[in-house]
């Protein structure tokens, strides 16, 4: 044997991702100068370094390397014991070789992971999720799957609710997910929430998904009520406006009453109102027997965050007697909506509660002398139609006009 060569430590233990650093002593057991090739074997050799890597000694002398451990960071880095060598060839005699060894320890590395294949689901009482679950460490991974949702709107099982993962794979598990309530606003609610896998000892690998929870009625419902709710207002506004004078016209016919002619009256004329948004509208009256029946609307555009209104006034020697309001709310604005007689309120109503057309009978109808104003007020709070800059309600008045 032309050298002799031992390591100082014994047994060390070293982390995947770490350097740990071996002396190693070599004595030339020759009476003459040679030089030595050192070169690591084993196991561990593909990430042993040994500096220098050629060593040149005289008869009898000895000298200390340095051996570093590098071991990576991957899931085949096996841990456990590693038997670690170093050969030593001289050059003089390259069958002469001599071996040193000794044994490592590799440290466990934890590194599980979670990769949700669905993160975002929608339903309206729950929803199935996948993820699979891997295992980017050196040791066994058997883990416990746990929903966590702090605000408790959801709850879940897992198939299967545990898994064994060896280094370097992965499994698929499944997740049925269940709301614990119902949304009965129009709109969806979006739940976030988190997918936990716990090992005792190792980090917690975590995941966040999110839930989107639909409404218990479909959204397209109140489309579809709105539009029956302006039929309904359009039957409404051609029963007051039509059928009902017709009906009661019959009934005095019936009675044996007789009606005179039905004419115009030459003293009213129509009334143009300015709704102070660059709308008109013209009043026209009708005739009837107690006085002229009217029907006229009053439409308002009142931008977001501001107050408006507009009015009508009643004329000289007249007097309006309103017996029904029909107020239309067509794109479901928010805010409130007043009637009121000159700067007096009557009546107030909050938009976000009409979303069509809502028709007003008066038992009692409302009179307006000559010259008084039936004025329209609106607060704009809110645009229901993302297209639109301005509220946009219209309130059909309908009345009949009689000499003062």
């Amino acid at each position: 044997m032309a050298a002799q060569g031992w390591f100082a430590e014994g047994d060390v233990e070293v982390a995947p991702g770490t350097t740990a650093v071996l002396s190693l002593t070599i004595v030339n057991l020759a009476e003459t100068t040679d030089s030595f090739v050192l070169t690591p074997v084993g196991m561990a050799a593909g990430y042993t370094t040994i500096e220098p890597a050629t060593l040149t000694l005289f008869g009898g002398a000895q000298e200390t390397v340095e051996v570093m451990l590098r071991p990576p960071l991957l899931p085949s880095t096996t841990a456990g014991p590693t038997s670690l060598s170093v050969r030593m060839v001289p050059q003089r005699d390259p069958d002469n070789i001599a071996t040193a060894e000794t044994t490592i320890v590799i440290g466990g590395s934890y590194d599980r992971r979670i990769n949700v294949l669905q993160p975002a689901q929608r339903g309206r009482r729950g929803a199935g999720y996948e993820m699979m679950v891997e295992n980017k460490g050196n040791t066994l991974a058997s883990v416990r799957l746990h929903l966590v949702d702090p605000s408790g709107r959801v709850e879940g099982e897992f198939d299967p609710p545990a898994s064994g993962i060896e280094p370097g794979g992965s499994t698929l598990v499944r997740l049925k997910l269940r709301a614990t309530g119902l949304q009965w606003e129009r709109r969806p609610r979006t739940i976030p929430f988190r997918i936990d896998a716990d090992q005792p000892g190792s980090p917690t690998a975590s995941s966040p998904a999110t839930f989107v929870q639909a409404p218990v009625l479909p959204e397209r419902l109140l489309g579809r009520l709105a539009g029956i709710a302006v039929v309904a207002g359009l039957l409404a506004g051609a029963w007051f406006g039509l059928v009902r004078p017709e009906i009661r016209k019959e009934a005095d016919r019936a009675a044996g009453e007789v009606a005179p002619p039905t004419t115009m009256p030459t003293d009213v004329t129509p009334t143009t109102l300015d709704a102070g948004g660059g709308v008109e509208t013209t009043v026209a009256p009708v005739a009837d027997d107690e006085g002229a029946i009217v029907n006229f609307q009053l439409p308002l555009s009142i931008p977001v965050g501001q107050s408006g209104a507009n009015q009508y006034t009643v004329p000289a020697g007249k007097v309006l007697r309103v017996t029904d309001l029909i107020i239309q709310n067509p794109q479901l604005d928010q805010g409130s909506l007043i009637v009121g007689r000159n700067s007096n309120g009557l009546l107030t109503y909050n938009l976000a509660n009409i979303y069509s057309d809502v028709p007003v009978p008066l038992v009692t109808p409302l009179e307006f002398l000559a010259n008084e104003q039936l004025t329209v007020s609106v607060t704009c709070l809110g645009v229901g139609d993302p297209t639109a800059i301005a509220c946009s309600p219209t309130v059909l008045v309908s009345g009949v006009l009689l000499d003062a």
